[in-house]
């Protein structure tokens, strides 16, 4: 029999798949291009004539058996209970092919790979080639391998002698790093060991795991001493060794070029012998594959030679095997395999068309007979979209109808489309932040626009909705309106007089929000031609309330777009894109409200970080509770005095911040963002936060601004200047305490969520409003101007009252007790959150939006929801005789494109 007829591949499959994000779904199990992880490993595998399958399954076993029974009855499987590492399913395989008697080779891979037949016929000839009891396949430096692969190091002979993972790497250059900036110093801050480690690893679990006794030094309030840090440094995990040899950081970097993606070829009785002498001794108490190179290479004789070949089969390719640990990465293999399927698509004279499956892409009349027949694959794809909600789900099949009508009558009826939902959303706490590095925690609401899309052979936009007196068609040429001005980048052509004199003469228009995804696309995909649509739209969130209708348009637009022609894109990218795009229509804010439209989750509420983008924690709704959102009837404007003032807004942040880096050196290079202005990380206490405040004066004019700023930052006034009209006096040191507050706020508030503590998460939301607040009630019982004290006196009585042992003082004086003054409210919006607040079972109640009108959120006990529309009907809406518009809001997923 050959070697591969006589060989058993072990795939490992038992892992969670955390960070993938889907609690319903095994790791392996997740799609690439269209077929199964798992089920594409094996399939590369018999195209090699491979026949002996052996799955390690674990987390979700039923369903990774039953995938991989659709393509193959034979595989065998092993239950890995409990799950101890890679090296521990590994043990178990070892025990169940011992026990059925097999001597011939072993293959081992894991799960979430994919792996092409080239990389498995590589390592096959490579191990009999060389005559190895191991052989283990190598792939190059890569972005990808230097982040999640380990490193192999090889000896003179050729031996592989270990694996150094990325992790201890990591170590080794937050060690290597310290030292040298240790240098002769006697001591050093802690906050350059934080940053230090931060810059080498980022993910706050794994900085817990790899470095905890650093982490516990660095948290000290005053400097560490050279003999405090070396006791750490000198400890043997903060030394990596291989083979009794201790190396630098850099040293490994030059000394192991090759990366270990995981596949693997042992002699049976190497397998058993490896296996078997695996140990648990680490942080985690976890069993690591990886060990079995370091223990089999290092076996010696009875003369003192190596007894066993373990030898490399070095890929020139890395692409022909990639593993993937989190939505991101899966979307780059996507992309990998999709454009490898265009390039033989191109080789072989085929056209570009829409790779989506079936139950994406269908004729209109397809779609109408499926919603008509109400199968089950519909109303699964209503629960999971909107929940247990049968009148939603009515409601729901009534608009798709309606918007596939109108796509039919205004095109065609056998035209193949897709559907895309894009939901409201509602920013519980985190307003004007997203931009400064700080968080939004959001949920998707019930309310959406929906998209019917098909797709064409130029690069034309046709556009109708469903409400055609309100929104008349629209048409564009990408081409005509990318082509007109030579542009170098996205910011350089979206400030452009050509822009500016088109949004001009197509003022109001909805058109601009598909323009601004469309050229968006256009210009991230600049060798490629995008190709262009037909849609029809309909849409059920308030126009100008504050829930971020216009971005939902953007959103669905360019899902369409994207999945129309055949891109992929990472969730952060996307986010990036469409928050970009819309500087297209005038506005310079983030990407916080299209983050909470793509990321929201049915019933769950999400906290997103910015700069870099991350989900940062995902928690239930609060029980007993009921978010609820009440429309002031006064339209958020979209004009271009609302852009003015939302722009100086965004001025007054980053020059404010320009001011304060050019005026504190000595702090400058930890504050890059206004969420920096934290005393964790500065390393002070709340009151250094005001005194670094107090060097920015409370108002500024430009000429302030051209006269104070050295040369250096001459472009970044002109910029800010070109986003807005001169507003007089901006206001610099209230939009910055605003800010440094909301993001400690941002990131505070998904905490009491989960612990349930509503009274906490409450107060947040009103001192939020405050920070937006331009009214409060006067004497006389109507609503006067008001605005937040800003002035040196006030920020010396903070200073005063942190100072003090009065408790209730100490509190109020917080960082995250201040409101600062970013003033985005109305004079109506103020009155309804007051009104609203004062009903008991309320525990807070804010501004929904942007500001300048629209609506306000209010978080309630679901018992005392009458009483607050009874209240807002009072005082609010029948004094000025307007209709109650309230809504109790129904958290959805967010936005997707529609499968049944």
């Amino acid at each position: 029999m050959s070697t591969i007829e006589q060989t058993v591949v072990v795939i490992l499959a038992a892992g969670k798949g955390t960070r993938m994000g889907r609690e319903d779904m095994a790791k392996v199990c997740f799609e690439i291009d269209g077929v199964p992880a798992i089920n594409r490993i094996i399939e590369a595998f018999k195209k090699k004539r491979f026949e002996r399958f052996l799955v390690i399954v674990g987390s979700m076993a039923q369903q990774v058996m039953k995938t991989v029974g659709k393509i193959d009855k034979q595989v065998m499987f092993v239950y890995q209970s409990p799950q101890l590492g890679t090296g521990h399913a590994g043990r178990m395989a070892a025990d169940a092919l011992q026990t059925m008697g097999h001597t011939g080779p072993i293959l081992l891979t894991m799960g979430d790979k994919y792996v092409e037949p080239a990389a498995v016929e590589m390592l096959v000839e490579g191990f009999i080639k060389q005559q190895a009891d191991l052989a283990l396949l190598t792939i190059p430096r890569t972005r990808t391998s230097e982040i999640s692969s380990g490193r192999v190091m090889i000896d003179k002979s050729g031996q592989a002698i270990g694996i150094v993972e990325s992790i201890d790497l990591a170590r080794q250059q937050i060690v290597d790093d310290l030292r040298k900036l240790m240098g002769k110093r006697q001591s050093i801050n802690p906050i350059v060991i934080i940053d230090t480690i931060k810059k080498h690893i980022s993910r706050p679990g794994k900085i817990a795991v790899a470095v905890p006794e650093l982490l516990k030094l660095a948290r000290k309030k005053s400097n560490i001493s050279r003999k405090e840090l070396n006791g750490i440094l000198n400890l043997g995990k903060y030394n990596l060794t291989v083979e009794g040899e201790q190396y630098t950081s850099s040293q490994i970097d030059k000394l192991c070029r090759q990366f270990n993606p995981s596949l693997y070829l042992f002699k049976s009785p190497v397998f058993y012998r490896g296996m078997a002498m695996l140990d648990n001794n680490n942080a985690q108490g976890e069993y690591y594959m990886t060990d079995a190179v370091r223990h089999l290479g290092s076996v010696k004789d009875e003369t003192g030679h190596r007894e066993l070949r373990i030898r490399t089969v070095a890929a020139k390719n890395a692409d022909i095997i990639q593993g993937f640990n989190s939505p991101d990465e899966l979307l780059t293999i996507q992309d990998y395999v999709r454009r490898r399927k265009k390039e033989q698509d191109v080789s072989t004279g085929e056209g570009v068309q829409c790779q989506l499956k079936k139950n994406q892409y269908c004729s209109v009349n397809e779609w109408i007979r499926k919603i008509d027949t109400d199968g089950p694959k519909l109303q699964k794809w209503l629960r999971e979209n909107y929940g247990r909600h049968d009148d939603l789900h009515n409601e729901k099949r009534k608009e798709l109808l309606k918007v596939l009508k109108c796509y039919g009558r205004q095109f065609n009826f056998d035209d193949k489309v897709l559907i895309v939902r894009a939901p409201g959303r509602i920013n519980l706490m985190g307003r004007h932040v997203d931009h400064r590095g700080g968080f939004n925690n959001f949920l998707a609401l019930h309310r959406e626009t929906i998209a019917v899309a098909g797709l064409r052979n130029d690069d034309n936009v046709i556009a109708v909705n469903t409400n055609p007196k309100l929104f008349k068609p629209q048409k564009f040429n990408i081409s005509e309106l990318i082509g007109r001005f030579a542009w170098t980048d996205w910011l350089n052509y979206v400030n452009s007089d050509w822009v500016r004199s088109m949004l001009r003469s197509s003022a109001g228009e909805w058109g601009n929000y598909l323009k601004a995804a469309m050229l968006r696309v256009q210009h991230k995909y600049q060798d490629l031609k995008i190709c262009g649509m037909n849609t029809a739209i309909y849409g059920s969130v308030p126009m100008a309330a504050g829930l971020s209708s216009s971005s939902t348009l953007v959103v669905a637009a360019l899902r369409g777009a994207i999945a129309l022609n055949n891109l992929e894109l990472t969730s952060h990218q996307f986010v990036d894109l469409c928050g970009e795009g819309e500087w297209f229509v005038g506005s310079r804010g983030g990407a916080g409200d299209h983050a909470a439209i793509t990321l929201g989750q049915r019933g769950k509420i999400a906290q997103v970080g910015y700069l870099p983008f991350r989900v940062e924690k995902i928690v239930d709704a609060p029980a007993g509770y009921q978010v609820m959102i009440a429309d002031s009837h006064i339209k958020a404007p979209k004009s271009a005095a609302a852009k003015q003032q939302f722009n100086s807004r965004i001025a007054s942040y980053n020059l404010g911040l320009a001011l304060l880096q050019q005026r504190c050196p000595e702090t400058a290079h930890q504050i890059e963002y206004v969420r920096d202005l934290n005393p964790e990380r500065l390393g002070g206490g709340t009151s250094d936060i005001y005194r670094l405040l107090l060097k920015v004066p409370e108002t500024m004019t430009r000429k302030d601004f051209e006269n104070t700023l050295s040369s250096e930052y001459q472009q970044l006034v002109e910029t800010n200047f070109s986003s807005h009209d001169d507003p007089g006096l901006y206001e610099v040191r209230g939009v910055l305490l605003f800010g440094a507050a909301e993001c400690l706020r941002s990131k505070m508030a998904i905490d009491y969520l989960k612990q349930g503590d509503m009274a906490r998460f409450g107060e947040l939301m009103k001192v939020s409003h405050d920070g937006d607040r331009v009214s409060r009630i006067g004497s006389n019982g109507e609503y006067v101007a008001w605005q937040v004290d800003g002035s040196e006196a006030a920020l010396h009585k903070l200073i005063s009252d942190l100072a003090s042992e009065d408790p209730h003082r100490v509190l109020r004086a917080q960082l995250y007790m201040q409101p600062g003054s970013y003033a985005c409210s109305t004079k109506e919006i103020d009155q309804m959150v007051d009104v609203a607040c004062a009903v008991p079972g309320v525990a807070g109640a804010q501004i929904a939006g942007a500001g300048l009108g629209g609506c306000i959120m209010i978080l309630v006990q679901k018992d005392a929801v009458k009483a607050v529309r009874k209240a807002l009907a009072k005082e609010y809406y029948r004094p000025r005789e307007l209709t109650p518009a309230i809504v109790n809001c129904i958290m959805v997923e967010g936005a997707r494109l529609a499968e049944f």
